[in-house]
């Protein structure tokens, strides 16, 4: 058929042809005139052609087509023969042979027929009932045979041993769990002296001694590497591993050497730069190193002097082309495909938590116990609150994989030759490391390991600046002088370091009590309401002691002294930016629950995250009062609606004065004070009471603070009655001997000193401080007396500082112990509340510092100090020869005191050894 085809159509183009070269002969040999007019006639009888109207052709359906089919046919037949009555004769059809045109097409083609002569003929197939479509496809011959698609020539099929790793396949291990099972000890009883004697030696041997091994090599070479996120990775430590492409930092015991590569980017060299820092600052990685040597390309053979040098190790520039060349993909994410981490699970396997991939902090849970596997560095991490048993079975665990190789670790780890081996090689790191536990290279690792050091914030109020002499000693130091000579070092401290205003810090801004060039724009409050934060929409200076309250202070700090440039004089305007800050104030009588909603709170109305200063009720900052202008006044219950309230009056000027309730009525007042009393049934301030000691300025303040209240209460006409100390008997009073200023408090420690600073406060203040800040041992000066409180036995080192600050100056000093205070020291502050005192605590009356001083200074025999049975409370057993008179002790030591103090520490204790004294 193929053949006729082509028989019939080289005809049609030989006809072509010459029909063709018939017409073009003769248009050659007309001219271009009569070919212009020809085709001129020609257009004319085209537009006068009559027009046509196009045969309207029906669409033909699929319906149309299917009912065309013999099939179809002879089924709608049947179907009318079956709803036709029986009576009327059936009509069959002839049905159409297609064959027909088929032959007419295709002709008598002996192939044609004979193919077509193996199919059942139409005809045949319709004259049947039924049709059998299996007879046709059963003899029928498919034609097209299935298509293959050819393999590209380059495609590989992927190889899954090229992506697995061995290291996934641990064997299970085994361990002694009842050998960590924690059992509950008693303490062994040392009745005797020479068991404390042996025990303390024991001790003292096990810490000279040390145990533990560094898990560190003795020579590291960290290689710091990539293009956006620096991968910090150990490698072999030879020369053939340092290269051009990154930076190095080479770590020894007595050694920390850094490498910058050639082509080197500049996040690689500050990494380096910032991972030298770390180590040298905290000593990590056992180095104990001076400075940071910087190697160059020209000294790069100072490196060999630490690393292992081969042969083949002067050969840079190939290595140097293989990691150029090898840098298809960023190196980040070609070296993290060496990482590796496995959790132990419930049943104490190892199961795959990580692999192939970047890893970060997030991974690490409190309660987990991971195996890090970096390809060179092998780390079992534990978390705070893992068992000891998860931890016992991850060693072993990383036991095996030390001995399992690193698959395709070559060139990325280093070109040593040990790493394609079995196993891994020696200068592979495996450490344990515990959660808090900071190790500079495994934190390395991670790109979001949080900031460890403490944030600064700006909410963050300073109250004083106070100059702290920078040579503290230390305990050993301590103990190398006589105590008599620290005690005088001490005291000239203490009366050198001078009283400073407060000053509080906002936005690195200094802010003193004076308030110079700062302008408040506007004051908002809120007060929390169960755990609300509820606006109050008129400012109130009344505060509930039970509740928490925020102020919301918008402030403009003002440039003084700004001179125009023509003229040069000075003007008033508007400079600086407005600043916010927030304050939360907490009552007294609040919770920590409060205190902690409160603080949460204020994020809702905060949202540019704003100074945020905490205050405590009875010690607001200077700046904080002064916003009030001199009108704060606290409650314990505003609701409340009692008999008689008393408030007394605290304040160093007029700005800072505040009012403050007293809940025991019953309490003595205090004769350095003034107080205003408000009964239930009057309007305003029904008495103003003040102390015979009190100053005037203390009494300009409750007259102030009285009137107040009168105009808010809308009460006008006369006065609030005023009474002085000694007008009614009923009142009782009482008055602190000496005191002619506000508390100076300092805190004493064995062998140092602190002075403890008010927010608020100034000498000529009427309350400061209030009961909280006795703990521990306070020294107390109130100008003519002195006072030592303390909870425990006084020592002889607080005495004789006690001793040392009073010398020369008129007034008792006395000893106070927690819970035998007496009334002339209870009135030094606001208002008392009684201790709770244990039975074994010390409840003597007090006494005078000297008095007490002299019983423990004196002089006792050899033998009394050695049995320390006779001796009395608060002696300093560390130096027992002080109490040797100076013949007994040149006796036993055979040297002179100041000679034996000027000895070292641990030759004093020797000496102490010897007599029985230490």
């Amino acid at each position: 058929m193929i053949a006729q085809l082509q028989k019939s159509l080289i005809q049609q183009n030989s006809t072509f042809e010459k029909k063709n070269n018939v017409e073009v002969a003769p248009i050659a040999k007309i001219s271009l005139k009569d070919r212009l007019a020809s085709l001129n006639n020609s257009a004319e009888q085209w537009k006068s052609r009559p027009e046509r109207q196009p045969a309207v052709q029906q669409r033909r359906t699929s319906a149309n087509v299917l009912q065309d089919l013999p099939i179809f046919q002879r089924a709608q037949q049947l179907h009318q023969q079956q709803q036709r009555p029986q009576s009327f004769p059936v009509v069959q059809e002839k049905p159409c042979d297609i064959t027909s045109g088929l032959k007419k097409f295709f002709g008598s083609n002996p192939t044609t027929s004979g193919a077509s002569s193996s199919l059942p003929k139409i005809s045949e197939i319709t004259a049947s009932n039924d049709i059998d479509l299996d007879a046709i496809s059963s003899k029928a011959t498919p034609v097209l045979k299935t298509v293959t698609r050819p393999r590209a020539p380059n495609r590989k099929k992927s190889d899954k041993s090229s992506t697995f790793d061995e290291r996934i396949r641990l064997d299970a291990v085994k361990i002694d769990e009842e050998a960590f099972a924690v059992v509950e000890e008693e303490p062994e009883k040392l009745e005797t002296q020479e068991q404390a004697i042996a025990a303390i030696q024991g001790a003292k041997q096990l810490l000279k001694s040390p145990t533990k091994v560094s898990p560190y090599p003795d020579v590291m070479l960290i290689q710091v590497r990539g293009s956006k996120n620096v991968d910090v990775r150990l490698v072999a430590p030879a020369m053939s591993s340092v290269h051009e492409v990154a930076c190095f930092v080479v770590v020894h015991q007595k050694h920390l050497m850094k490498y910058e590569g050639l082509y080197s980017n500049i996040l690689e060299k500050t990494k380096a730069s910032q991972l030298c820092i770390e180590i040298l600052g905290k000593s990590d990685l056992n180095c104990t190193a001076e400075s940071i040597v910087t190697v160059t390309g020209a000294s790069r053979s100072t490196l060999s002097k630490l690393l292992f040098c081969s042969e083949n190790s002067e050969s840079s520039s190939e290595n140097n082309n293989y990691h150029q060349a090898s840098s298809v993909e960023p190196f980040e994410t070609t070296v993290a495909k060496l990482n590796l981490v496995l959790r132990i699970a419930g049943d104490n396997t190892a199961e795959t938590c990580s692999r192939r991939e970047r890893l970060s902090y997030e991974i690490m849970k409190p309660s987990e116990v991971l195996i890090f596997d970096f390809g060179s560095e092998i780390y079992v991490w534990t978390g705070r609150y893992s068992n000891k048993v998860s931890s016992a079975y991850a060693q072993e665990y990383a036991k095996q994989l030390m001995k399992k190789p690193v698959k395709n670790g070559k060139f990325i780890l280093g070109d040593a030759e040990s790493i394609d081996q079995d196993g891994r090689p020696e200068w592979t790191l495996s450490r344990k490391i515990h959660q808090g536990v900071l190790d500079t290279l495994f934190k390395a690792k991670f790109s979001d390991w949080p900031e460890t050091r403490e944030v600064l914030t700006t909410c963050k109020p300073r109250a004083l600046i106070s100059k702290k002499n920078p040579e503290v000693k230390t305990y050993e130091d301590v103990k190398v002088v006589n105590q008599d000579d620290e005690v005088a070092d001490l005291v000239e401290r203490m009366l050198q370091e001078q009283e400073l205003d407060p000053i509080l810090v906002l936005e690195d801004q200094e802010i003193d009590r004076k308030i110079h060039d700062v302008i408040s724009e506007d004051r908002s409050l809120w007060v929390l309401r169960g755990e609300v934060l509820q606006s109050i929409e008129e400012f109130t200076e009344h505060f509930d002691s039970r509740r928490c309250y925020v102020l919301r202070w918008k402030y403009r700090i003002q440039k003084s002294g700004v001179r125009r440039i023509k003229t040069g004089k000075e003007e008033e305007r508007e400079t600086g930016r407005s600043r916010i800050a927030f304050w939360y104030w907490l009552g007294e009588h609040t919770t920590p629950k409060q205190h902690g909603l409160c603080a949460l709170r204020i994020k809702e109305i905060d949202r540019d995250n704003s100074p945020r200063i905490r205050i405590a009720d009875g010690n607001e900052p200077a700046l904080f009062l002064a916003l009030f202008d001199g009108k704060f006044m606290v409650s314990s219950d505003i609701s409340e609606m009692k008999p008689l309230r008393r408030y007394v009056v605290i304040g160093a000027n007029s700005r800072e004065t505040s009012l403050r309730e007293i809940d025991d009525l019953n309490s003595p007042l205090r004769s350095h004070a003034a107080y205003i009393e408000v009964e239930k049934d009057i309007l305003g301030p029904s008495s103003v009471v003040c102390g015979a000691n009190c100053t005037e300025d203390q009494v300009h303040f409750v007259l102030a603070h009285a009137e107040y209240m009168r105009q808010k209460a809308g009460v006008k006409g006369n006065s609030a009655e005023i009474e002085v100390e000694g007008d009614k008997k009923s009142r009782s009073w009482v008055n602190s001997n000496g005191r002619k200023r506000a508390m100076r408090v300092w805190r004493l420690f064995d062998n140092e000193s602190e002075q403890v600073n008010h927010l608020s406060g100034h000498k000529n203040c009427a309350f400061t401080f209030s009961q909280q800040v006795l703990k521990e041992t306070i020294l107390i000066d109130v100008g003519d007396a002195l006072w030592l409180w303390s909870e425990e036995v006084i020592t002889t080192f607080a005495l004789k500082v006690a001793e040392k600050y009073w010398k020369d100056r008129s007034g008792p000093a006395k000893v106070v112990y927690k819970g035998a205070e007496p009334e002339q020291f209870k009135g030094l502050f606001m208002k008392w509340e009684m201790f709770e005192v244990e039975d074994d605590k010390p409840s003597d009356p007090p006494r005078d510092v000297s008095d007490l001083l002299k019983e423990r200074c004196r002089t006792f025999s050899l033998e009394e100090l050695k049995e320390r049975t006779s001796l009395p409370a608060g002696m300093d057993m560390r130096r027992l020869e002080s109490y040797l008179t100076d013949d007994d002790f040149m006796k036993v030591f055979k040297i002179e005191r100041s000679e034996f103090y000027a000895q070292k520490t641990w030759k004093q204790n020797d000496a102490r050894k010897r007599v029985g004294l230490f």
